[in-house]
């Protein structure tokens, strides 16, 4: 490990954040007409974080205006409509609120600039509203527990060593530059390489067995059977209605395993009924806010001879409590992994100490499949009792 990154990394660790440029930022947004591109959950957290910095908005832009007239109780237009708005364009300012690629991001802040907008934020720009030396998740919900990166020094640096390669020594750098310089434009580019399916990672076990655990409406098992045909057996897991529903149309028209199992459930340290926040379509999550209940499992008491080869975790900010649910699977079938580390900041180092408590073998390797760090995956690989697919 070359002595020089983990000097870099501690650097970044003490490093002191520009209060100036926070001042200069708000007061940029306080001196405009703020609408918020898109009412769904990024706009909601956007939305959350302005008020926090006593800067109130002026309305929502979404092109289902029709059917949504008010969003947290704002009016809701569609961008065509803001022509009728008697406040000069110059003085107005959007932030886009939903995640999208940066070509997506080129094309609409393009398309607004036609409309004669100049002044055009992505929301995750404002992160310098709410870190400066602490942090807080990349969802930018809030957290009752904001911690310094003051008391997480030894374990960021530690984790720093983990990595077998370049590139993921790189994306965990600029992660951590990103969040110190409250800059999202230091994340890592997205890989070109397909989420899952990295191949330059030397998987061990395949994917004859695989567990995935934030299914959605079976876009991974859908695209494990575009990469790999049908493979052995597959545990999907789904706690949102809508998008149980839709996975299990979507599975009846196209097996993927010759044999599935679904589970209405989500995924936790123990097995027990948690409130639920359901989201929009990808964001639903285990939320002590949420409006619902929902049976969360632990994969070790539900799945005890399924004798997994890679387990996939994308369970918006669960991913944690879940490994530990996972505990005795991991430590006798060691796994290939795929662990989503990007929903809470603190994910990127805590997720790798855990595992590497489980089997000291375990080497890891980081990969960014999104803009401004969201999708980053820690893919985790151990060679014991290696089994190719």
């Amino acid at each position: 490990m070359n002595s020089n990154y983990i000097n870099e990394i501690s650097n970044l660790l003490n490093n002191v954040q520009n209060e100036m440029k926070l001042e200069k930022l708000l007061k940029y947004i306080m001196n405009s007409h703020v609408y918020v591109y898109g009412a769904g959950n990024a706009g909601e957290m956007t939305y959350t974080l302005l008020k926090k910095a006593n800067i109130d908005i002026e309305g929502f832009i979404d092109k289902r205006s029709e059917k949504l007239i008010k969003y947290m109780n704002k009016p809701v237009c569609k961008i065509e409509e803001m022509n009728n708005k008697i406040i000069e364009k110059e003085n107005i300012l959007i932030i886009i609120a939903f995640i999208c690629s940066y070509d997506e991001l080129k094309t609409l802040k393009d398309d607004l600039g036609k409309y004669g907008y100049k002044k055009i934020f992505y929301y995750h720009d404002i992160y310098n509203l709410v870190i400066t030396k602490e942090f807080m998740s990349l969802d930018l919900k809030d957290d009752k527990n904001i911690k310094s990166f003051n008391n997480e020094k030894e374990d960021v640096t530690k984790v720093a060593s983990f990595f077998y390669d370049d590139e993921s020594r790189k994306v965990y750098f600029n992660f951590l530059n990103a969040i110190t310089n409250c800059n999202p434009d230091l994340f890592s580019k997205p890989t070109e390489e397909e989420q899952y399916f990295v191949r330059d990672i030397p998987f061990a076990k395949g994917y004859s067995r695989f567990i995935d655990c934030g299914a959605f409406d079976g876009d991974t098992a859908m695209s494990l059977k575009a990469n790999k045909g049908i493979i052995e057996k597959i545990a999907l897991f789904e706690p949102d209605n809508n998008n149980f529903h839709k996975l299990r149309i979507n599975l009846n028209k196209s097996r993927v395993a010759k044999e599935e199992i679904l589970f209405p459930c989500g995924v936790w340290k123990t097995t027990e009924i948690l409130q639920f926040e359901s989201g929009n379509q990808t964001t639903s999550s285990i939320s002590d806010n949420g409006g619902s209940f929902i049976q969360c499992i632990a994969l070790d008491e539900v799945l005890r001879d399924f004798k997994p080869t890679f387990i996939k975790m994308d369970i918006e900010g669960a991913e944690y409590e879940a490994l530990l649910g996972a505990e005795n699977m991991i430590k006798q079938y060691t796994p290939d992994l795929a662990i989503s580390v990007y929903h809470r900041v603190e994910h990127m180092w805590n997720i790798p100490l855990l595992i590497r408590q489980f089997n000291s073998n375990y080497k890891f390797y980081l990969r960014s499949h999104a803009i401004h760090g969201m999708e980053t995956i820690l893919y985790a690989v151990c060679e014991e009792r290696k089994q190719m697919y």
